[in-house]
């Protein structure tokens, strides 16, 4: 609890340090080509409609005659920008921020900015409306073109890059559907499908809303736009209203990319399998999406993401609602240096440098795959018809395989499944892929995930979203949260049971009693030699 405590006192002071800090004005541009000296200073712009955006620019050292890329860098929700390259939280702490200053050091210009309705921008959050949000970023290509000498640029204007975690990589989707100036995104532990995220199955997390509402309209004293805060309100009744989809649905790259415009820029995406508000399904299905439109798409998933406060932790107590951790490695190559990488990757579709290390299409830390592909359901097991009474000191668990050797899987399950009560109670049950071990007999539920199935919900939801009618209202296909992990020989693999959850705790439920049926896909299971 103290880190807690700790890591919000530390965001309340550097909060309050920027409101004392003043403000300095850029120069125009000019045609003259100079030396510009390293430095940085404070500015704002006005968005096409009337909200005034604040920012920050970090002015690279260039020679006469050089020109330097930009990247834009923006903040998680409820945070604000990197005001200061040592005395704030990003330039201290989190890692967009030590990227975006190294890139800075080594020949960017970089923009750190307030979203609207944070820091000291104007404006209501809308949560990455595309008309609102998704235009700031329009708005700092365009402030830079006009005011940043010296920029690189190409057919489409400055050549742009842009970095940041959970809200700032959702947008970074959007904008880049929107304008082809940014060339090379970086969405760290963000959505594809918002809706999907928030009421999975149509089922909100309640935890996360909560905490999401407390820091967005409670930290950012008021900042919500009243429809945001409606849909707010509708989701604490424990389901999702079609006036809440239909206020987010183009709120999400999933909208744009079921509408043919894809982002349009090549993409690193860094995704946690720990993260139980946007799991690793999200950065998949982004990654799908960018490379059947042709760009260049790498994933990197990594052991963190966003934490469910007071159930999950950090290691060592850092950053304890979310973390990525500093390397990565996959299959037998030697650790990734995550912020390295990045730049890395600037540098290679930025600057047009040759690639200094050849990182595969997806890159899982501790584990065999290295495509996109490799992360399909494709073996089928049946689920023989079994009798659950979970109570809330006992799961109920459903053995699926047992390993013959030491093997990994890593990828997201499908599950059909049939649920048949002796009473009227239509129930919802909290599904987690589990590990049962041959040596102590424990349960280790794979990545802290947990996915909940309800059939009525479901089927309203599938209406919602996609306009179909499902016959059998007892019956249905879901996906559940990726996982990624390793069995020991004699290690059976299974499903976890329950009727209740830490990450819903808005969901109250008599015992639940029913038969359930069905059949689950699994992606691949590697044998370990098999991986080497």
């Amino acid at each position: 609890m103290r880190s807690y405590v700790f890591w919000l006192c530390f965001s309340l002071l550097f909060v309050l340090q920027g409101c004392v800090h003043a403000t300095s004005q850029s120069a125009s541009v000019t045609g003259k080509s100079v030396e510009l000296k390293q430095r940085y200073y404070q500015a704002k712009t006005t968005a096409p409609d009337g909200t005034v955006l604040a920012f920050t620019v970090y002015q690279p050292h260039l020679k006469p005659g050089q020109t330097a890329p930009l990247i834009l860098h923006t903040h998680g929700f409820g945070l604000s920008r990197m005001k200061r390259p040592e005395l704030s939280l990003y330039g201290f702490l989190l890692p967009t921020g030590q990227v975006a200053k190294t890139a800075w050091q080594n020949g960017y210009w970089v923009i750190s900015y307030d979203q609207r309705g944070h820091g000291d921008s104007q404006g209501k959050i809308r949560l990455t409306d595309p008309e609102k949000e998704a235009q700031d970023v329009i708005t700092m290509m365009n402030w830079a073109e006009k005011n940043l000498p010296q920029l690189a640029t190409n057919q489409h204007g400055v050549r742009t890059g842009m970095i940041g975690e959970s809200y700032a990589g959702g947008v970074q989707y959007i904008a880049s559907a929107l304008d082809r100036r940014l060339q090379a995104i970086v969405p760290v532990t963000t959505w594809y499908d918002i809706m999907n995220s928030l009421a999975p199955n149509g089922v909100p997390k309640s935890n996360w809303i909560g905490f999401l509402n407390l820091i967005g309209d409670w930290w950012n004293w008021n900042k919500f736009d009243p429809e945001l805060k409606q849909a707010y309100l509708e989701t604490q009744q424990g389901q999702l209203k079609a006036s809440t989809y239909n206020f987010l649905k183009t709120h999400q790259a999933s909208w744009f990319c079921n509408h043919a415009q894809a982002p349009q820029a090549d993409a690193l995406i860094i995704q946690g399998f720990r993260d139980i508000l946007f799991p690793f399904n999200e950065g998949v299905k982004a990654a799908q999406c960018i490379q059947h439109a042709q760009h260049e798409v790498h994933v990197i998933g990594v052991q963190g993401g966003h934490l469910q406060p007071f159930a999950q932790h950090s290691p060592r107590g850092n950053t304890p609602f979310w973390y990525i951790g500093k390397s990565v490695t996959c299959g037998d190559q030697q650790p990734y240096d995550l912020q390295k990488t990045i730049l890395f990757w600037f540098n290679q579709k930025l600057k047009d440098q040759a690639p200094t290390t050849t990182l595969p299409e997806v890159c899982v830390d501790q584990s065999p795959v290295t495509t996109l592909n490799d992360l399909t359901a494709t073996n089928a097991y049946t689920l023989n018809k079994t009798w659950i009474r979970p109570t809330a000191t006992q799961a109920v668990f459903v053995p699926i395989h047992t390993a013959n050797q030491r093997s990994y899987i890593t990828g997201a399950p499908r599950l059909s499944l049939q649920i048949e009560t002796p009473s009227k109670i239509d129930p919802t049950l909290f599904i987690s892929v589990a590990i049962k071990s041959q040596v102590t007999g424990k349960y280790d539920v794979l990545n802290d995930q947990t996915a909940p199935f309800n059939a009525a919900r479901k089927q309203s939801y599938d209406q919602m979203i996609h306009s179909t009618t499902q016959l059998d209202a007892q019956h249905f296909m879901i996906e559940l949260p990726s996982i990624n992990g390793q069995l020991n020989q004699g290690d059976t693999l299974g499903l976890l049971i329950n009727t209740q959850s830490i990450y819903y705790q808005k969901i109250k439920q008599p015992k639940i009693e029913a038969w359930i049926s069905g059949q689950i896909v699994l992606p691949k299971l590697w044998s370990e030699a098999a991986s080497k």
